[in-house]
Parts: structure tokens; C-alpha cells; sequence
């Protein structure tokens, strides 16, 4: 009898572990889709407001020059939260740092959509940056700290819908909300988003021991911010992100304002980096790029913002200056890339299960090499609608296999208490890289533009045959219509050079992603530099290499 009691005993024991992980189960994926959630809330209005530029514009009064700083202050006000992101996670607390981010944030893009000026609506949007600064950081440290090592692909599979599929759908989103409703709806979408997150949050998700401890920890000792390092760090990362976003706009160093904030931003950043390795509380553990491993992931994800943002946003430039696409089109057009994304991230989470992430790195670079290879040789002022969309899906089988292995890779061998560091650096390497990547493209079809304009207007000589008989052709044109001879050949040198104009700006775009087929290319070399992980097994967190 007593045997026959003992028996069932364990079967009793045995069988509540076994419902405490299929509940616990249940509760990581519910945390993982409220922190994606309130990510792709955060990343879709930064990818998408650009299209409405123009109506803000018009609607608040404000010059085209002066409405780019709805997207500039943003950038600013987010450079400077980025550094600040791990400390204040361990000074109140992760969890409700990211809610009240998210609460914030909310209130921010309800005050966004009811500003009556221009100055309104730019320090709301600062709100909105500071914001945006911590909810992606904090998200992925959460989801890190939410699943074991071997379910952690998954994990960032779901947070990868977010961040790489919200900049392709958000053009699509934000036209179809400008056309249908008014700029308006573009922040007060975020609202029910933001809240419901927030909501959801402080439900799900609770602070591991590890932060627990070490916030404990910070304020017996009496906390202490690194105002000088964060001084240093926000300065020269806000000059930064303020001569990336309007480098292109002023000459770059031909504007004494953009070549002084560039020299600034280098010497703050220098001398940030070198107080941070010495000072006692640093805002940035510097110590974590002794992890080579870690390193080459930070230059990697720097690279992934690179192609994401440049191609993200400069695709959709092309199909609406040169080809005549409404902004609800253009965004149709990348949209399948973001479908296959949903679909291809998580068999890629699976599969870091099963190899190593290190190859699918090197696979997903590859890929991308060859898809802006094909940009290249795709792109033309007859392009049609089907071949630009499938030009997209070809770079989204790259992207796909980038984010997720970059960030399994990321956080081998780190211990739980650097996860926030961890979680910063990745971050603010992917914004920055984003930053770099327009302003890059921007440029090279600038100046390529320029250079091809010459090239081509140099061959249109009395002696080029074709260019003869094309203005003799519309020139008769238009003088059988009305007008004299001299009007007419006026015209139609006119409607050859807009035609020159439009060839040269279409070869400037094929030059930009041959830049970044061939940056693909120099990043391969660095998977070799990590270590290797292994799939499916817990890591020890151990030491790093």
C-alpha cells in the first residue's frame, strides 16, 4: 500500500514540471509577441513617416526643407537614448523601462497627430525618439532572457518580423492611411498599439533574478550615472545622426555646419569611447568587444542597417521620381518582400537549430550580394511592376537569413547580467548602419547622377546621328502643331535633356547597389572570425572568445 502510494506520489511530482513548462511555454511566446508587438509599432512609424512628408508639409504650412526635420529630430533624439538604454535598465528596472517607454510613447503619437504647427510636432516627436530608443533594446534583451539557448532562433525570428519586415510594408501602410485618411492617422495609429502593449507587459513579463540582483546591487553602492561619458557618447552620436540626415542636403563638406558637426562627432565619439574604458560605472561595457564573436556580429548588424535602410528607402525614391509610382504602388511593390520575410524567418529560426549560425550568416550575405547584383543589371526607366517585385523578393531571401543567425551569434558565451549591453550595442549598430546607408546611397546617386548627366550630354553633338534625327523628329512634331521652328527645336532639346536627366539618375541608382552587392562581399570574411555555437545545445555562458 505504501509503495503503491509512494508511486503515485511521483507520478504526481513528475507531472507538475511537466504543466509548469507547457505553461511557462505558452507564457515566453506570449511575451515574445508583446515586445515584437511594441517593436513593430516603434520601427513602422520610422520607416513610413517620409512618405507623408509632404502632406505634413502642406498641411502645417512648412517648406520641404523645413518638414525633413519631422524624421531628422527623431533620429537625434534617439541617438542620444541609445547609450542611455542598458544603465537605465538596471536603474529602475527592464520591464517597466520598455512599458513605460511604451506608455510614453503612445502619448507622444496621439500629441504627434493633434499638433496645429510644425514646432509642435517636432518636440513631440522628440518624445517619440527618446521613446524609440529604448523599446527595441529593450525588447530583444527581454525576448534573450525569455527562452533557452535552444529555442532562442525562434525567439528572434518573431522579433525579426518586426524589424526587418516593418520597413518594407511601412511605405505601403502610410500611403494608403495619407490617401484614405490624412497624415494624421500615420501617429495616431500607434496609440491603441502602444497602450495595449504597455498593457500586456506589465502583466507578462517580470525582471530575471540576474537584473534583479544587479539593480540591487547598483543602489547599495549608490547608483551613479557617467554623466561625462554619457555627455560624450549622446553629443557625438546626435552629430552623427544630424550630418547623415542632412549631409546629402547641404554639400556635405562644402557646408561649414556639416564639416564642423563631422569633426565635432568624431572627437566626442574618440574621446567618449576613451573614458568609457576607464571610467568605474561606463554607460557602454566596452569590454564586451573583447568577444570577437561579439564584435564581428556589431560590424555585421552595422552592415545589415546599411542595406536594409539604403534599399528600403531609396527603391521606393526610384519607382516615384523616375517611373511616376504613387506612394501606395511603390509600397506594393516591396510588399512581397516583407510577405516572404514573415514566411522565411522562421524556418531560418529553425534552422539555427540545426547549423551553425555563422554559415547561415555567410549564406544570407551571399545572397544579398547576387540580389543587388541583380538590382543592378534590373533597374531601368522601362522596368516594369513584376520585375522590381521580384528584384525584392530576391533581396528578401538575403535578409532573411542576416538578422536572425547575427543575433543567435551576438550573444554567444555572454553572460545573462551583459544581456542589456548586449542588447544596445546591436541596436545602436543597426540604427547608426541605417543612417550611414541612406546617406550613402543618397549620395552615390547624387554624384554618380552628375557624372553620367555629363557623360551622356557629351555625346549629344551635331555629329551623333541619332541625336540629329531625334530632334528633327520632335521638332516637326511640335511645329506641325503650332509654334515656330525655333520653338520647337527649343522643345524638343528640352525633352531630350529631361530624357538624358532621367538615364543618368537610373545608371547613378545601378552604381548604388553595385556598392552594396560588393559590401556584401568585403563582410563575408568576418563569419570566420566567430566562434562557433551549437545548434539545439545549451550554452554554458561562460567566457568569451
Amino acid at each position: 500500500m505504501s509503495a503503491t502510494k509512494a508511486r503515485a506520489n511521483q507520478r504526481s511530482a513528475s507531472a507538475k514540471p511537466a504543466a509548469a513548462d507547457k505553461g511557462a511555454g505558452s507564457l515566453k511566446w506570449l511575451i515574445a509577441v508583446t515586445v515584437a508587438l511594441g517593436t513593430f509599432m516603434d520601427v513602422l512609424d520610422n520607416s513610413s513617416v517620409s512618405v507623408a512628408l509632404q502632406h505634413i508639409g502642406g498641411s502645417l504650412g512648412a517648406s520641404q526643407d523645413d518638414v525633413t526635420w519631422v524624421i531628422t529630430s527623431l533620429l537625434l533624439a534617439e541617438a542620444v537614448m541609445l547609450p542611455l538604454a542598458g544603465f537605465l535598465a538596471t536603474a529602475i528596472g527592464r520591464t517597466r523601462l520598455f512599458a513605460g517607454a511604451l506608455v510614453l510613447y503612445g502619448i507622444s503619437s496621439l500629441l504627434c497627430g493633434l499638433s496645429s504647427s510644425l514646432t509642435m510636432l517636432l518636440v513631440f516627436r522628440v518624445c517619440q525618439g527618446l521613446c524609440g530608443g529604448v523599446i527595441p533594446t529593450m525588447a530583444q534583451a527581454i525576448l534573450k532572457d525569455s527562452f533557452p539557448d535552444s529555442q532562442r532562433g525562434q525567439a528572434f525570428a518573431l522579433f525579426g518580423v518586426a524589424t526587418v519586415v516593418a520597413p518594407t510594408i511601412g511605405p505601403l501602410l502610410c500611403g494608403w492611411l495619407v490617401d484614405t485618411y490624412s497624415w494624421h492617422w500615420v501617429f495616431f495609429v500607434n496609440v491603441p498599439v502602444a497602450f495595449f502593449a504597455a498593457f500586456m507587459t506589465t502583466v507578462l513579463v517580470r525582471d530575471p533574478p540576474e537584473l534583479v540582483k544587479a539593480k540591487a546591487a547598483a543602489w547599495a553602492k549608490g547608483l551613479r550615472v557617467d554623466v561625462l561619458g554619457l555627455g560624450l557618447l549622446a553629443l557625438g552620436l546626435s552629430s552623427l545622426q544630424f550630418v547623415l540626415s542632412r549631409g546629402e542636403r547641404n554639400d556635405w563638406f562644402g557646408s561649414g555646419l556639416i564639416t564642423g558637426l563631422a569633426v565635432a562627432s568624431g572627437v566626442l565619439l574618440v574621446a567618449g569611447l576613451i573614458w568609457e574604458t576607464r571610467a568605474k560605472n561606463p554607460i557602454l561595457d566596452l569590454s564586451l568587444f573583447r568577444s570577437r564573436t561579439f564584435a564581428s556580429a556589431i560590424l555585421i548588424m552595422f552592415v545589415v542597417g546599411v542595406l536594409l535602410y539604403g534599399s528600403s528607402t531609396q527603391l521606393p525614391q526610384f519607382l516615384q521620381t523616375l517611373l511616376g509610382y504613387r506612394p501606395v504602388d511603390a509600397g506594393l511593390v516591396i510588399t512581397p518582400g516583407g510577405l516572404m520575410l514573415i514566411a522565411l524567418l522562421p524556418i531560418v529560426g529553425w534552422l539555427t537549430g540545426k547549423v551553425q549560425a555563422r554559415w547561415l550568416i555567410m549564406l544570407g550575405m551571399g545572397i544579398s550580394s547576387l540580389a543587388f547584383f541583380n538590382y543592378a543589371h534590373t533597374l531601368s526607366t522601362l522596368v516594369d511592376f513584376r520585375s522590381v517585385a521580384e528584384a525584392r523578393l530576391f533581396q528578401a531571401l538575403g535578409l532573411g537569413f542576416l538578422f536572425v543567425p547575427i543575433n543567435v551569434a551576438a550573444y554567444v558565451g555572454l553572460p545573462k547580467a551583459k544581456t542589456n549591453q548586449a542588447a544596445t550595442f546591436i541596436n545602436l549598430a543597426q540604427t547608426v548602419g541605417g543612417g550611414f546607408g541612406i546617406a550613402a546611397i543618397e549620395t552615390i546617386v547624387a554624384r554618380r547622377s552628375q557624372f553620367h548627366q555629363s557623360r551622356l550630354i557629351d555625346g549629344l553633338v551635331g555629329t551623333n546621328a541619332d541625336y540629329t534625327s531625334s530632334l528633327q523628329q520632335i521638332g516637326s512634331t511640335v511645329f506641325n502643331g503650332a509654334g515656330s521652328a525655333v520653338d520647337a527645336m527649343q522643345h524638343a532639346q528640352a525633352v531630350v535633356l529631361r530624357s538624358v536627366q532621367q538615364q543618368a539618375t537610373t545608371i547613378a541608382y545601378d552604381d548604388a547597389f553595385w556598392v552594396l552587392s560588393i559590401v556584401c562581399l568585403c563582410v563575408m570574411p568576418l563569419v570566420f572570425l566567430m566562434k562557433p555555437n551549437k545548434p539545439g545545445a545549451q550554452e554554458s555562458g561562460a567566457g568569451a572568445a
